[in-house]
C-alpha cells in the first residue's frame, strides 16, 4: 500500500560541504530507491496508534505484539530497542537502532536466559569519521530536530515532549542506510532521506537556499525529500531536495 504520493516540480538541488567543517563533494547513492521506499511504506504500519502503544515509567514509548516490543527511549538516550521472544515467552533476541541502523550489539539468548551469540554492530563503524552518534549530532546540527527542547522539523509534529514520543516521531520521519565498502564504492557511506517536513529550519534556509526563495522558519513549505549522502570515512558530503509536496 501507498502511504504518501510525490508532486514535484523542481528537483535535483545539491550543495557539497563536510560533516563538521564544510567543503568537498560525494555523489548520490541509491536516492532513486530511497525516496521509493519512502514511498511505499504503510503509515499505518509504520506508525501505529496511540491505542497500541503506552508511556512506561522511564518515559520510552513502547509498542507490545505476542512476541515482540518495540521501545523508543527519550529523547536523552535516542535508541530505538526491540525484544523479540519465543512463544513461550522467553527473550530469543535483543537489539538496539538509531533511525534504521542497529548499534551496539544483537544478542541471542536460550529458553533459559543464557546468552548465547553476541554480535557487535559497532564493528562495521570502525575506521568511520562519521559513526552513528556523529550522524546524529550533524541532523541536529542541520535544525532537523532539537533533543534538549523537543523541537521537531520532520514528521507533523513540531513540538514534542522529551520522553519517548519525540525519539518516535523523529525515527518514523527519518531514513537512514549505511552501506560499508563494496565494489559499488570503495568507502562507507551513509544515505539519509528526510521525505515529510512541517517547516524548513532557519540553519538550513540559511546554509543551503542561497539560490531559492528562501520560507520563514515554521511556515509552510513546499520543501520534501531533502537527502543527504555522506562519506563516513572523510565526512564529505553533498545535500539534495526537491520542491513538491507531500499528500
Amino acid at each position: 500500500m501507498i502511504a504518501l504520493s510525490l508532486v514535484v516540480s523542481c528537483v535535483d538541488h545539491r550543495d557539497d560541504n563536510r560533516v563538521g567543517r564544510g567543503d568537498a563533494l560525494t555523489e548520490r547513492v541509491n536516492y532513486d530507491s530511497l525516496v521509493a521506499r519512502a514511498c511505499m511504506v504503510d503509515s499505518a504500519l509504520l506508525n501505529g496508534s496511540d491505542e497500541e502503544s503506552h508511556l512506561l515509567e522511564n518515559g520510552a514509548k513502547q509498542f507490545r505484539y505476542t512476541l515482540y516490543e518495540m521501545n523508543y527511549l527519550p529523547a536523552k538516550d535516542f535508541l530505538f530497542r526491540e525484544n523479540i521472544y519465543r512463544h513461550d515467552g522467553s527473550l530469543l533476541m535483543s537489539y538496539c537502532a538509531i533511525f534504521d541502523v542497529p548499534v551496539g550489539a544483537m544478542c541471542t539468548y536460550d529458553e533459559r536466559g543464557a546468552l548465547l551469540q553476541r554480535e557487535e554492530w559497532n564493528d562495521g563503524y570502525k575506521g568511520c569519521k562519521v559513526d552513528p552518534s556523529m550522524l546524529i549530532a550533524f541532523l541536529e546540527k542541520e535544525g532537523w530536530y532539537n533533543r534538549a527542547t523537543g523541537e521537531s522539523a520532520v514528521g507533523d509534529v513540531d513540538s514534542l515532549g522529551l520522553n519517548g514520543d519525540f525519539t518516535f516521531n523523529v525515527f518514523n520521519h527519518v531514513i537512514v542506510d549505511f552501506f560499508p565498502p563494496s565494489e559499488l564504492q570503495d568507502y562507507p557511506v551513509w544515505v539519509v532521506l528526510l521525505p515529510v517536513i512541517n517547516r524548513v529550519p532557519k540553519v538550513f534556509a540559511d546554509k543551503y537556499l542561497r539560490n531559492d526563495a528562501k520560507k520563514e522558519e515554521g511556515s509552510a513549505s513546499d520543501l520534501c525529500n531533502v537527502s543527504y549522502v555522506i562519506d563516513a570515512k572523510s565526512g564529505r558530503y553533498s545535500v539534495r531536495w526537491e520542491h513538491g509536496h507531500v499528500r
